[in-house]
């Protein structure tokens, strides 16, 4: 039997493939996080994977030329980059009386904030539900485009350097044992990654507000995740930001430069529509085409094709090792990148910006919580349109629904110490108690029944007055 041939000089190990395609997911995650930490858009010169991957950011560019190049569904920047698309909780306003089915996505985050661990206070063990209190900054009013600050550098800055230094480091081995094929190739990678990262990550995070007259009434009102409740406290502006605002990402006039393209009507002959070119010049829109974007995405389908051609031809043990080497290391610091929550970042950024202070409670019983919502949401002075704006009792029908003759008693009960509680605080509690008439109508079994809801209603009048004298306190420092 002969010997077995080990001789691998004509063997081409197949590395364009893992080069190619390998770690793409990884790299779009990573990519996805340009925008959050402050100077990563200098930190991408390396030569990555996922190159086919990342290369379809380039539908961000958007012409008829681009379109044809990149096809797909062309969304905006921020919904590409994950600061748009989640939708958000129901929204009822306490004084306009206005309310929304769905907020967008800044809505969405502050929902998701407010599920970190609670307060405990008195209550029951009945369903639970969280009531969460957001304050909004009390004077300035939220300006239409507010620039967010970024995370300063810090390890990821550290963690980018390993990555880089590996991609130069086997470049320059490559060019010293002549192996011009992988000597290019990566410094080809590193280039058209570079690029791509910078040109990417040029756009300014900012939050779009909305604006809100002088006269406008509070915004005061309620975010409905659930069974959980976040009252937003505020002016109409602010709160406006928080349930319609959104952030933006504003790119250089370089990267976004701006197109118009023609609307040309469709016509038949003969059908009466020959004069619609008469109209070209006069019927067209201006848009973004980001054309730069769609160069950098060109020249990363560029280099996947040239290291499927060039990278085969290198030396086996050490120019395609070396090439190896440099993805792996990139893949590695992509996964880094893609681990991170990108949500829970943007979350930090939108508190931060919006400087907003958040209390969270968990009463026991959801009684405690409905009771302790309104009373946190009810004008507060004897202001005759904000009081007559203020339904409280659609409040409680819409989040307690019961009709039966117990709830309803309890219910005009508690829209009694609402309306009373301005003139006469000393007064409320002898409207939550059961009294002689009630006993007069009721079995025995509803009479203690609605003691204990009362019991709870008490609790949530307590923990509504501390809560409203804190709130007070704070924006007297503020003032």
């Amino acid at each position: 039997m002969p010997p077995i041939n080990i001789n691998t000089s004509s063997f081409k190990l197949d590395a364009p493939g893992i080069a190619g395609f390998f770690g793409g997911e990884e790299a779009v995650l990573g990519m996805q996080t340009i925008h959050l930490y402050e100077y990563r858009k200098w930190l991408g010169w390396y030569n990555s994977p996922g190159g086919w991957t990342v290369g379809k950011f380039g539908t961000l560019a958007n012409s008829r030329f681009w379109n044809t190049v990149f096809p797909g569904l062309h969304e905006g920047p921020t919904k590409l980059f994950g600061f748009d698309g989640k939708q958000g909780p129901k929204y009822v306003a306490s004084r306009s009386g206005s309310s929304l089915e769905h907020t967008g996505h800044l809505a969405y985050l502050i929902t998701q904030s407010c599920k970190e661990p609670e307060v405990q206070v008195e209550g029951g063990l009945t369903k639970r539900i969280k009531v969460t209190i957001i304050q909004t900054q009390p004077n300035p009013s939220v300006k239409e485009n507010r620039p967010v600050r970024t995370i300063p550098p810090g390890r990821h800055v550290h963690v980018a350097i390993l990555p880089m230094a590996v991609s130069f480091i086997t470049c320059a081995l490559c060019g010293w044992t002549y192996d011009w094929f992988c000597c290019v190739m990566i410094l080809l990678g590193i280039v058209s990654n570079g690029l791509f990262t910078l040109v990417i990550g040029s756009a300014c995070l900012g939050l779009k507000g909305m604006k809100s007259s002088q006269t406008a009434p509070p915004g005061d009102g309620m975010l409905m995740d659930g069974d959980d409740i976040i009252i937003l406290l505020g002016t109409a502006g602010n709160v406006g930001t928080i349930t319609r605002g959104q952030f933006v990402l504003e790119y250089e006039p370089w990267v976004k430069k701006g197109s118009r393209e023609e609307k040309r009507k469709c016509s038949v002959p003969g059908d009466g529509m020959g004069s619609a070119s008469s109209n070209r010049g006069n019927d067209a829109d201006e848009y973004d085409e980001y054309a730069a974007i769609g160069l950098c995405s060109l020249l990363l389908v560029i280099q996947l094709l040239s290291q499927a051609l060039l990278i085969p031809q290198g030396t086996l043990f050490f120019g395609q090792i070396m090439f190896l080497s440099s993805i792996a290391a990139s893949w590695v610091y992509n996964f880094y990148l893609s681990s991170m929550d990108k949500e829970c970042i943007q979350q930090r950024l939108l508190l931060d910006v919006l400087d907003l202070h958040m209390q969270p409670y968990s009463p026991g019983k959801r009684t405690t919580a409905v009771v302790f919502a309104c009373l946190m949401l009810q004008p507060r002075g004897n202001d005759a349109d904000e009081w007559e704006s203020f339904k409280p009792a659609a409040i409680i029908q819409h989040l307690i629904p019961n009709d039966t003759q117990v709830w309803i008693t309890w219910r005009q009960k508690v829209l009694g110490v609402i309306s009373e509680r301005e003139r006469n605080q000393e007064a409320c509690y002898g409207l939550l108690q059961v009294n002689a008439e009630d006993e007069a109508r009721m079995k025995k079994d509803d009479i203690y029944l609605l003691e204990q809801l009362l019991v709870d209603a008490r609790t949530a009048y307590d923990q509504a007055t501390a809560e409203q004298r804190r709130l007070g306190s704070i924006g007297g420092k503020e003032d």
